[in-house]
């Protein structure tokens, strides 16, 4: 692992990126839905997109980056709300909303290093320390929370990294990476691309049995519980990230092993590419932490309700449209070798209890309040995003990263960026644990091919 000294990092330029005066309302207005209100309590989304550039500093300055910013303020001119921030609704208790007026804008950073650019953007061990640096900051306000940050880093002749963070409560994955498919294709074409329009409506999402007091009232007491100005009696562990890829050849053979042992125990739920990967890595991640194994663990899988919504939503609605489902099982079930089957039905069935409709959101929070304490694997992103697709002129990204997980102990999911049917997983752990985990993933490759 490289050193944990922070980035060689100097700050060019701190502006403001605005949709072109006059393309947007004059005001515009977004009540909180129940899908966005639990997302008060959840830190930005972070990600890093990694792309060759093997120029010096001044080609970038004066060639790519005006681009960047023309094209973020045409992107932002469809996306407008991103440019906004929320707050509460004036003259309500309970009331939150998104709020954007003509001139607001996005911060937009500019920084130079010279670091080593491959090291970042590889799978092995990386120091988190360093990859934040790389990580806009989005300033945190009781006034009028900024929804979107952007920080472009040119590494000369090396390379550039746009890294963005994205406040949860303005939208999930699937909405925040339409919007960057937006910029991307945008500052390709030069022009504003039309293919991607969002909708922005409130008013189809119903919301008849009040979920939206219910969580907002839950939100609050995660808030008051939370511990003020709390120091640590320690300092934390360093940690490190990685990235770890499953083959399509590997995750075939997952399901067929699991498919199998299905059938003979006579259960049944979809043995899907998703279902089989978020199982191995769970095993791996109860095996890594070296949980009790009397104890329960669970995996928290967010799952797109747009399609689900009665009447359904389309798939361009722009904000928060997840449903989470957790799977549990029993730790020492998980450590065994028939784990990866043991997990990959407690995933399956958490999934399709997805279909039961919108009264089980109250009854998973009951769940997740029963195995409060439980060790947790949480997921973030989706194979389905196309992270790798996000071409800015300069082709293909070497690497995507969710940095984001480091805060929330969560597992990074992409589409593979090597081959059709394969999935990357980042995921960070101080460095005895990753030594762990990194041995059972690819022990467990000897079992995928006997």
């Amino acid at each position: 692992m490289a050193s944990t000294h922070p980035l060689p990092l100097k700050t060019i330029e701190s502006c403001r990126v605005a949709p072109p005066p006059g393309t947007t309302p004059d005001c515009a207005i977004l009540p909180f839905t129940y899908f966005d209100v639990f997302w008060v309590v959840i830190p930005p989304v972070e990600r890093l997109f990694f792309y060759p550039y093997p120029h010096p500093a001044k080609r970038f300055l004066t060639s790519l980056l005006p681009s960047l910013k023309s094209s973020l303020s045409l992107a932002l001119k469809t996306y407008y709300p991103l440019a906004g921030g929320y707050r509460r609704t004036p003259g309500t208790d309970n009331k939150l909303e998104h709020y954007y007026v003509e001139g607001d804008a996005v911060s937009f950073t500019v920084a130079e290093c010279n670091g080593l650019f491959e090291h970042l953007a590889s799978d092995h061990e990386r120091d988190v320390l360093q990859l934040r640096c790389l990580v806009p900051e989005l300033p945190e306000s009781e006034e009028l929370q900024p929804l979107l940050a952007v920080q472009v880093t040119v590494f000369p002749d090396q390379g550039i990294v746009i890294g963005t963070s994205v406040h949860h409560t303005a939208c999930d994955g699937t909405s925040s990476m339409q919007f960057m498919h937006t910029w991307a294709e945008t500052c390709l074409s030069g022009a504003s691309v039309t293919s991607r329009v969002p909708v922005f409506d409130r008013t189809s999402i119903s919301d008849p049995s009040d979920h939206y007091s219910f969580f907002y009232n839950l939100v609050q007491k995660i808030i008051k519980s939370a511990p003020k100005d709390a120091s640590p009696a320690s300092k934390p562990p360093e940690l490190v990230l990685t990235t770890f890829t499953l083959k399509q050849q590997q995750i075939q053979r997952l399901k067929q092993l699991v498919s199998a042992k299905a059938e003979q125990r006579n259960t049944t739920f979809r043995c899907s590419t998703i279902v089989v990967t978020f199982a191995y890595v769970w095993t791996c991640f109860v095996r890594a932490k070296r949980i009790d194994r009397t104890k329960k663990v669970c995996i928290g899988i967010p799952a797109d309700y747009r399609a689900r919504t009665q009447p359904p939503l389309p798939m361009e609605y722009f904000g928060n449209c997840l449903v989470s489902c957790m799977g549990t099982a029993n730790a020492t079930d998980l450590i065994e070798d028939d784990g990866v089957i043991v997990a990959a039905e407690a995933v399956g069935n958490a999934i399709d209890k997805v279909s039961e409709g919108l009264n089980m959101l109250r009854n998973l929070i009951d769940e997740y309040t029963k195995f409060s304490g439980a060790p947790m694997l949480g997921v973030a992103g989706s194979p389905k995003f196309k992270v790798y697709d996000v071409d800015f002129g300069l082709g293909r990204p070497t690497k995507v990263e969710t940095v984001s997980v480091v805060k929330t102990g969560a597992m990074s999911v992409a589409e593979s960026r090597n081959e059709e049917g394969g999935v990357e997983i980042g995921i960070a752990f101080p460095k005895d644990e990753m030594d762990c985990f990194n041995k059972n993933f690819f022990d467990g490759f000897k079992l995928l091919s006997e």
